[in-house]
């Protein structure tokens, strides 16, 4: 599947998303399919684009539709006039690495009013080295700047100038307005690829980032773990094992290809291989015992055994759905790729309903999340997002005569660029690259550090699901004193008061006893950008929607609050704050025990 189809084919599925969260329905869209508008699309872009971009001579159409095209590997041709960037960015004073991100600001936009959502993407993502410099050269211009690092971090915004052969210098001090690590929490990331992935070492990914580069990269977005999971071998583990440091714990990893989905083969020293058979052996029989065979495999190395994107499109990198009865197998599941938004209508919400359905059948798999990236900088993306806007601007030059050659094409097309495109940029634009999405698993703040901040640790509680998945919010939860992956025991019934108040006392769950049908519920919900909604969810869906109210202070947002909950019927609680897919977290569930 190449590319533009993927894309296609996304976007066919989230604007079908977009209908049935808006109550639209829609014979066309809910008909069109990815190949359909590929060969439109191939159509447009042959026919159609260069005729469009000649019409600079007639009207001002490319002059309000300049993409300025500008990506990390974008300065190209002996014209393009450079100046120098040194950016610092420091915590407590020490060289951190964080993300800078450069938006080049074109002659109409004015920084104090800049909105990145404009039908361009002008974005650079870079890094602050381990040593939190970067140094590097820019094409002429207005720039706003965004550093980050992570969800504990404020955002922080800023305007520059690039004058030519001149240097700019800036220096950024990082406000972290909540030590997570502190409270008994630290973020990773679980999937994500680098140049051992690559054709040059047998892999098909086009990825050239050293594990180095990665590390860095992780760290800037505020990550205390990771692991590198390449396809077909394992050349980057002693190469990443070698990542470690104080604040970074790498995790090994492999993701195994099997033509029937991907499966993670986290923390386990050997190389584990999926035997693919030859046309004429391939039965249901040999294929499961294969994913029996492997899963046994990670398992018996000590290894964490996940199913990763399990709905995606692909059907070789998807799970089969013939094979559903031995999902528990795995231990956990990725239900949140970031290589799509988490939308209705996406493959990651396909993925998510999956892992609804195994809850409502009593089966508990842990959902984690991964970035998947395999270009830190993600231009290829935003290349690919231009091209698309450039089809979207001659389709709407030629509308007439289009929608009578192709009317449910065009209509499908136009229906992306109004309701699709805008969300897409600002999705590209904020949440693709290293720990883009991020799982936050919790540890014992009373151990040794040493015996929590290990991978051996760290998949654990990823087994028990202590943990939550984000894009942005801090979202940490007890039900009842009880966490993510834990039990809240409903059948507590001690006669005796002194004895029950000790027992409660003794496991810290004094609202353990039942003697209301309520639940309390401690929430603390921190985020960096504002959130609009919290929902109370169960496996059988949204159970109760609560509106937020922004209050920032020193830098963020706090949600934080204490309800009342009634008893529900259902097996399992979870939470999910969000202003859209790009500020979003899910916790894994509580388990309601009766």
């Amino acid at each position: 599947m190449s590319k533009e189809t993927k894309f296609l084919s996304i976007a066919v599925g989230l604007l079908q998303g977009i209908n049935k969260d808006n109550g639209v329905s829609d014979a066309v869209v809910d008909e069109m399919n990815a190949d359909r508008l590929y060969k439109y699309v191939r159509y447009i872009n042959d026919e159609l684009v260069e005729k469009t971009a000649k019409r600079t001579n007639e009207v001002d159409y490319a002059a309000k539709n300049d993409r300025n095209r500008f990506h990390q590997n974008g300065i190209i041709g002996p014209e393009v006039k450079l100046g120098n960037l040194f950016v610092e960015t420091h915590f407590c004073g020490v060289g951190t690495p964080a993300q800078v991100k450069l938006f080049k600001l074109m002659e109409h936009e004015e920084a104090a009013t800049f909105d990145r959502v404009n039908g361009k993407i002008t974005m650079i993502r870079d890094i602050t080295g381990f040593d939190g410099c970067l140094s590097r050269k820019l094409t002429v211009g207005r720039y706003v700047v965004e550093i980050s690092k992570g969800s504990e971090c404020e955002i922080i915004t800023d305007a520059i100038e690039i004058k030519e052969g001149q240097l700019t210098r800036k220096s950024y001090e990082i406000n972290r307005f909540i030590n997570m690590e502190a409270e008994g929490w630290i973020s990773g990331e679980l999937h994500h690829h680098c140049v051992y992935s690559s054709p040059v070492f047998g892999g098909d990914d086009d990825v050239v980032e050293t594990p180095q580069q990665v590390a860095n990269s992780m760290m800037a977005m505020g990550l205390m773990y990771g692991a590198l999971s390449d396809h077909h071998n394992i050349l980057s583990h002693p190469a990443w094992k070698a990542m470690k440091k104080d604040n970074f714990i790498p995790i090994i990893s492999k993701e195994i290809s099997t033509s029937n989905g991907h499966v993670m083969a986290m923390g386990v020293p050997t190389d584990v291989i999926y035997a693919i058979p030859q046309p004429e052996d391939r039965t249901d029989k040999y294929l499961r015992e294969e994913f029996v065979r492997i899963t046994d495999e990670i398992k018996e190395n000590g290894g964490l055994a996940q199913i990763n994107h399990p709905r995606d499109l692909q059907k070789a990198i998807s799970w089969n759905p013939d094979f559903e009865d031995m999902l528990d197998i795995f231990e956990t599941m990725e239900i949140w790729n970031g290589s799509n938004p988490m939308m209705t209508g996406s493959t990651n919400d396909a993925a998510r309903e999956l892992w609804l359905k195994c809850m409502r059948k009593g089966l508990f798999l842990p959902a984690t999340t991964g970035s998947d990236t395999h270009n830190i900088c993600a231009d290829d993306y935003h290349v690919l997002f231009d091209e698309m806007m450039d089809t979207l601007d001659a389709i709407k030059a030629h509308e007439k005569e289009l929608k009578e050659k192709y009317p449910d094409e065009t209509h499908v097309m136009l229906d992306i660029g109004d309701k699709l495109m805008p969300t897409l940029e600002k999705w590209a634009e904020t949440c693709l690259t290293s720990g883009c999405v991020r799982t936050y698993v919790n540890f014992d703040v009373t151990e040794p550090r040493e015996a929590t901040h290990n991978p051996e640790y760290i998949m654990g509680r990823l087994r028990k699901g202590r943990s939550f998945l984000t894009n942005g919010p801090i979202l940490v939860v007890k039900v009842n004193g009880r966490m993510p992956g834990q039990k809240v025991d409903l059948n507590v019934n001690f006669s005796d008061k002194k004895k029950a108040g000790k027992k409660a006392a003794d496991k810290g769950e004094q609202d353990l006893i039942r003697k209301t049908n309520t639940l309390n519920i401690e929430i603390k919900l921190l985020a960096n950008r504002e959130l609009k909604t919290l929902q109370i969810c169960t496996e059988n869906g949204v159970r109760r929607e609560i509106p937020l109210e922004a209050i920032k202070k020193n830098g963020f947002y706090d949600y934080s609050m204490n309800i009342e909950e009634a008893i529900p019927d259902d097996d399992y609680m979870y939470f999910v704050a969000q202003d859209d897919c790009t500020n979003l977290a899910i916790t894994n569930p509580v388990i309601i025990s009766r």
